[in-house]
């Protein structure tokens, strides 16, 4: 039996405006939110929704929980990769994490929450984020959204009834 949830808010910092770009995704999926959770939860099925592959390189606070709160996954290969951390796990509604390492952007939240629903689970992932350089926010926007156009779809499939 899974753990109680891990629960971690992080507020807005007063000296921070808010990122700049936002990508929102929602979908519905043929599926329990726990089952969903608990795919979304595991990195490498995360990766999948964009195409990609990651690996955990740091195992989460709780030893129950390796994929979760504090744990770190590397998305990408070689130096174009960058590491993303854990930074909400609430079983079996929320999930957020931040960059900590590489890639082209500051600033960045991503936050999935999940929703029970008569049809499955309604999923609201959203992602906030500047670029580090000009431009730079505005193309990953547009990659990021092409990526989850051509591969979310399909990963989900592989969890619903």
């Amino acid at each position: 039996m899974p753990a109680a949830a891990a629960r971690v808010s992080v507020p807005p910092s007063p000296s921070k405006p808010m990122p700049a770009h936002e990508l929102r995704f929602n979908e519905t999926i043929a599926a329990p939110v726990t089952a969903v959770f608990e795919f979304l939860s595991i990195h490498e099925n995360f990766a999948a929704l964009f195409g990609s592959r990651c690996l955990r390189i740091r195992a989460g606070d709780d030893p129950s929980e390796p994929n979760g709160l504090g744990s770190i996954r590397r998305i990408g290969p070689g130096s174009l990769s960058f590491d993303e951390k854990i930074v909400g796990f609430e079983r079996p509604t929320r999930l957020a994490y931040t960059i900590v390492r590489g890639g082209p952007l500051k600033n960045h939240l991503g936050t999935i929450h999940l929703k029970e629903t008569g049809r499955g689970t309604e999923l609201d992932y959203l992602i906030r984020f500047d670029g580090k350089f000009p431009g730079a926010a505005a193309l990953v926007q547009r990659a990021l959204g092409l990526a989850w156009r051509r591969s979310a779809r399909k990963a989900f499939a592989r969890i619903e009834c």
